[in-house]
């Protein structure tokens, strides 16, 4: 049976919460507040937020794609600068931003602590959503989820595929089961403009953007070896299994992002522009 992939890194996430941030702490990495944590931070931030519900809370990642989406539309950058907690996801963005001075500890990716995260909020009662990916791949999240985790609290789960016209219905019914924690995996742009104008129409809880992550535990993508992971390669890897779909992201977006990264350094200014 497909289980979700463990974190690599040892965390020990049975002794007691800290008190509750509000807010994680961030530095200003190309125009965004790209939250200053690591993976164990995070993760403790995530479930207190959820457990909390004194206010809605968005939650998004940054990779190199996210940066260049940023630069060409300005309503998506302003949407990034509104989530309560944008973190660096890809190791691109991690490479930059040391270079560039900002102290970022480490890539957090969430195909990495899944498994260790469920079983936290499985441990605190948290009652979870799942909307995104196609059909069948939240209700195949669900099944392996609970099958690691079976005290795990999945209230509802729904694919990513629904019309601009079936969006009220699909808010209406998720807010039926008043999820703590709600995982988008809706991909760019969609996700966090679901997410902004979702929270301003739910109760208080959090929305966590997480992308492709749906595809990853559902069982329908391989991830790359740990060494190329490692080594920050695993585009490559998903660029020799998608060549067509992905090759105008990684061979053409990668050295613009590159190219921006050092003209960032050279003339800083305050937004992302060309």
């Amino acid at each position: 049976m497909h289980r979700p992939p463990k974190l690599e890194t040892c965390l020990d996430l049975t002794h007691a919460f800290p008190p509750f941030m509000q807010q994680l702490p961030s530095v200003p990495f190309m125009g965004l507040p790209l939250a200053r944590c690591s993976t164990e931070e995070f993760i403790r931030w995530l479930t207190s937020a959820a457990r909390d519900r004194s206010a809605g809370r968005t939650v998004a990642y940054l990779n190199a794609a996210q940066v260049n989406l940023a630069f060409v539309s300005a309503d998506f950058a302003a949407r990034l600068r509104t989530m309560d907690v944008l973190y660096a996801d890809g190791q691109g963005v991690v490479w930059a931003a040391r270079w560039l001075g900002l102290p970022i500890p480490e890539r957090v990716n969430a195909a990495d602590f899944i498994d260790e995260l469920l079983g936290l909020l499985a441990r605190e009662s948290v009652r979870l959503a799942l909307l995104g990916g196609r059909p069948g791949e939240a209700e195949a999240f669900a099944d392996r989820a609970c099958a690691r985790h079976p005290s795990l609290r999945i209230v509802f789960h729904h694919h990513g595929y629904f019309a601009e016209t079936e969006e009220a219905g699909v808010l209406k019914a998720l807010n039926q089961n008043d999820p703590d924690l709600v995982l988008l995996g809706i991909g760019a742009p969609r996700q966090e403009t679901l997410a902004e104008a979702w929270s301003k129409r739910s109760p208080p809880r959090v929305w966590w953007c997480v992308g492709a992550l749906f595809e990853y535990v559902a069982g329908r993508r391989r991830r790359a070896p740990r060494w190329m992971r490692r080594l920050g390669l695993e585009w490559l890897f998903r660029l020799a299994l998608e060549p067509r779909r992905l090759a105008r992201r990684y061979l053409l977006g990668n050295p613009l992002f590159v190219y921006r990264v050092l003209r960032r350094a050279a003339i800083p200014p305050s937004t992302p522009t060309d």
